[in-house]
This record gives structure tokens, sequence and C-alpha cells, in this order.
């Protein structure tokens, strides 16, 4: 059993000093994806291949019902929540594309990974479930011994002029976790967030918009970072 650390991200894009402590009440733990299939009796749901691939799959969940409107013309994006949600919670990332691209958005229900040993989080569309109708997810995968930067829902939005409606408690990924132990499980525990893990995000931070260097870079990271985040 491999202990994975968790904690949500509570800085503010609009001000990255300024910490949004009400995420503590909001944002969930991600739950394992157990028992999909206990009702199916069809042979794939018996199968190893199968069974393996789904074990460590946790599902994000959205914490509340949220409505985006977006306006491609105008760059501008609506939300039904009050501004100072949309300031801090929501990212239109109207520089990220190019003019006939689908729009990229990012909704911040973000979380951050630690694990004592190398292990890779992997992003997946809730593909059991259905993806948020109206987006794509945008994937990936890092390794949260090294490397310590949240992980949140961002999207491609498909077409302009529909609306995106999420639910509360509607699953918005999935994360695997991934270690060269065979047949590994994980358990999350949850953090604390302090100047340790404040630390360990500003030092990844930067590297961002080294793209060319960043595979280089998180290699580097184990020789920061400290040597255990879990206790």
């Amino acid at each position: 059993m491999t202990k994975i650390g968790w904690v949500p991200f509570k800085k503010s894009y609009s001000n990255p000093h300024h910490l949004l402590d009400f995420l503590d009440l909001v944002i969930k733990e991600p739950k394992k994806l157990t028992g999909f299939y206990k009702n199916n009796t069809s042979s794939f749901t018996r199968c190893p291949a199968n069974a393996a691939f789904l074990k460590n799959l946790f599902v994000v969940r959205s914490p509340f019902d949220l409505e985006i409107k977006y306006f491609r013309d105008q760059k501008k994006i609506w939300v039904s929540q009050k501004q100072l949600f949309v300031e801090h919670m929501v990212l239109p990332r109207f520089n990220d594309y190019g003019g006939k691209d689908n729009a990229l958005c990012s909704l911040l229900v973000s979380y951050m990974f630690f694990a004592d040993e190398p292990v890779w989080v992997e992003v997946y569309p809730p593909f059991l479930h259905g993806e948020v109708k109206n987006t794509r997810l945008i994937s990936g995968t890092f390794d949260i011994y090294n490397w310590h930067r949240p992980v949140d829902f961002s999207f491609e939005i498909l077409n302009d002029v529909k609306p995106i409606k999420i639910k509360e408690g509607q699953p918005l990924f999935y994360v695997k976790f991934v270690s060269n132990k065979f047949n590994d499980d994980f358990e999350l525990e949850r953090l604390e967030w302090n100047d340790e893990l404040n630390k360990a995000h500003n030092r990844c931070r930067p590297q961002n918009y080294l793209v060319n260097m960043a595979w280089k870079i998180m290699k580097l990271g184990n020789k920061i970072r400290p040597k255990k985040f879990l206790k």
C-alpha cells in the first residue's frame, strides 16, 4: 500500500498571496471508482486487465452547481455565480489558443498530490460516467514525487454557442496513480496546507513557462524536496 497526500489547492489565481479557505469546506476527497460494474455480468468485468486498469482510478466530482457561457468575439465569459467566485475559480484562457481552435477554460477545482516515492498521477476524462457536455478534458501526467503543481478541470469548449452546465456531485475527471510496484494499491491521506507545501508549489510554479526544459527540471525536483511530506 502506497500513501498519497492530497490537499485542496487554495491559492487564488488573481491574487496568489490570498488563500481561499472556503475550499476546505467544499472540495471533497477523490473517491475510488469501486462498484461501478457490480451489477454487470458481462465477461469483461472479470478480465484481469480491465480490473487492473480500473483499480486505482479516483473520481473528482464538482462541489457545486455551475453554468458557464462563453462569448468568443468579446473574449468574455459568464458564470452563474457571484463575480468574486468568477475571479477566483474560473480561468478563461483567452491567450492559450488560436483563432480557429476550440476555446480553453479551467475550473479551478484544484488538488495537489504528494508522494514520498516515485508515483505518477494520470488525469483522464470520466469515461465511464461521461464527460461534462460541451467539454473535452485536457489530460496530463507527471511524477508527484518530483513535481508539485495543481491538478484541475481544464477543458476545451466544443461549441461556443451552447452553455456548459455542471451539477454538484457530477464527475469532472478521474485521477489514476501509477508506481513501479507491480499491482500496487493506493490510499489517500489529507494534508494541511503549510509553508512546506507552499514552498514545494512555488519551486515548480515558474517552470510552467520553460516548456522545452520541463522534463529536465522535473528530474531535479528530488534534489530539493523535503525527505517526507507524509508523516
